[in-house]
């Protein structure tokens, strides 16, 4: 949520234009800012106090170079940065979206299948930081942001290379008592496994509404870190192996951040089939904020959807336009797709469906017929969508499950006003795609950082050897920097 500028903040930080608060922590305070361009970011501006002490500075400086190593995939991609001036910043794209500590205050905890879905997110975000060759060392709920397309995992402030010494600081320990790992408590050595127990608290608290440690001094709260059991009463029972196999004391005996994904990924597939339907959406289990940032009023609740938008060519949004833009985000709803649900299809509805899968230009391998068709625990299945951005190029991305085992390719087409032509490819041959076991990822040009950007919707789906295909997951896309 984004509070007001007070009398005492900067007007200016370097280039940016800063129009609102965003949040301040132990180590500075966080703004909205906009670019000369009109582009919003976020400004972290580091403490005078702080900023005075050179220790600090190189801290920071750490901060900054392990923060430009990841992908803004999976993090507040870095934009702009001055550690050698008199106050210190950073500006990375700005992230529409509550934290996990906001949105579990305000709404309690995750449903199953959406705590599925940050566990995934959070694992892919970790593979990549890690595979940066950098250890996060402060991953918890309010450094886990909920934007439309996926979490964010952001503040590198005491990020380390995974090679150095322990996170340590004038002999203290630095961290979050209820989100740090046993070894880090103890001042012992750290490495990406650290992380990964630290997901596994942030899951715990995601399901339970909790600290999984408890609370009180942080002396107490660092004791049952190292020594006693997490408290995950009321947690669902699917996800209670996942995070007791994350909190292992041990850190040999928890995953690597690639191998939780597996895991993840093999029990949301067999909860769809248990289920013998699509899995919810991130946004079924916590619904949309309003364009005040306010959740909204007790009641029924249903799926947060991004509101429908036609393609358009528009211009950058200005500093004027800033809080516009930001109250239309926040009632846009927020979450990452692991399938879209669909109601069941009538049979006129049915036989349309199929008349567009044999529509011309597509390869006779990915037509199906009402005749074709199989049961569809045997179809592949949409686990997840992702989008991202690279260069004018937006990205989405499809995981699946592929019960059959015989999945071929990938399709999709332009929905909702968005005029992109229908494209299927297979595996094999995925032309621009990039193909990984379980997943695709498919670059549009959206002309981002142009002045000429648009947003568009796809439907996409996954087909099998015999033609027949998945359940079509709507992906919107956007130029999010």
């Amino acid at each position: 949520m984004v509070g007001a500028l007070q009398s005492a903040d900067p007007p200016l930080i370097g280039p940016y234009q800063l129009v609102g608060r965003l949040g301040s922590g132990g180590m500075g305070r966080v703004f909205l800012g906009v670019s000369a361009a009109g582009r919003p970011v976020a400004v972290k501006i580091i403490h005078a106090e702080l900023a005075a002490d050179p220790e600090f500075r190189t801290r920071f400086g750490v901060e900054v170079a392990a923060a430009r190593k990841v992908s803004g995939l999976f993090t507040a991609l870095v934009v702009d940065a001055d550690v050698d001036a008199p106050v210190p910043w950073l500006a990375t794209a700005y992230v529409a979206g509550p934290s996990l500590a906001e949105a579990v205050s305000d709404r309690g905890p995750l449903t199953a299948a959406s705590l599925l879905a940050l566990a995934a997110g959070l694992a892919k975000g970790l593979s990549a930081i890690h595979a940066a060759g950098v250890v996060h060392g402060d991953l918890k709920p309010s450094n886990v942001l909920l934007a439309l397309d996926g979490p964010r995992v952001i503040d590198f402030g005491i990020s380390q290379a995974a090679e150095t010494t322990p996170l340590t600081r004038g002999g203290l320990v630095v961290g979050t008592p209820s989100f740090m790992s046993p070894e880090q408590a103890a001042g012992r050595p750290v490495g990406p496994l650290s992380d990964v127990f630290s997901l596994g608290a942030v899951l715990a608290f995601a399901a339970t509404g909790r600290k999984p440690f408890g609370t009180g001094l942080p002396a107490e709260v660092l004791a049952r870190v190292v020594r006693a059991a997490p408290n995950l009463d009321g947690a669902p029972p699917e996800l209670r192996p996942l995070i007791d196999w994350c909190l292992a004391k041990d850190p040999a005996q928890r995953p690597a951040a690639p191998e939780l994904l597996a895991e993840v990924s093999a029990v949301q597939a067999a909860m769809e089939t248990s289920s013998c339907s699509a899995a919810d959406t991130f946004a079924d289990g916590i619904p949309a904020y309003q364009g005040d940032g306010r959740p909204p009023p007790d009641g029924p609740q249903h799926s947060a959807r991004p509101p429908r938008r036609r393609r358009g060519w528009r211009p950058l949004v200005t500093a004027s336009a800033a809080t516009g833009l930001l109250a239309a985000v926040g009632g846009a709803g927020y979450g990452f797709t692991v399938a879209t649900r669909q109601p069941p299809r009538s049979a006129a509805l049915a036989q349309a469906g199929d008349k567009m899968a044999a529509a011309p230009g597509r390869p006779a391998s990915a037509q199906a017929g009402p005749a074709s068709r199989q049961p569809a625990s045997s179809v592949p299945r949409i686990t997840g969508t992702f989008t991202y951005q690279q260069g004018q190029m937006v990205y989405f991305e499809i995981y699946y499950s592929d019960p059959g085992r015989d999945a071929e390719g990938f399709g999709f087409v332009g929905v909702e006003g968005s005029d992109w032509p229908q494209e299927s490819h297979s595996f094999s041959d995925p032309a621009n795609g990039i193909v990984e076991p379980g997943s695709v990822a498919y670059p549009l040009n959206q002309a981002c950082g142009t002045g000429l950007e648009y947003t568009s919707t796809v439907k996409a789906w996954i087909y099998d050897a015999a033609g027949h295909r998945s359940r079509p997951a709507v992906i919107h896309l956007a130029c999010t920097t």
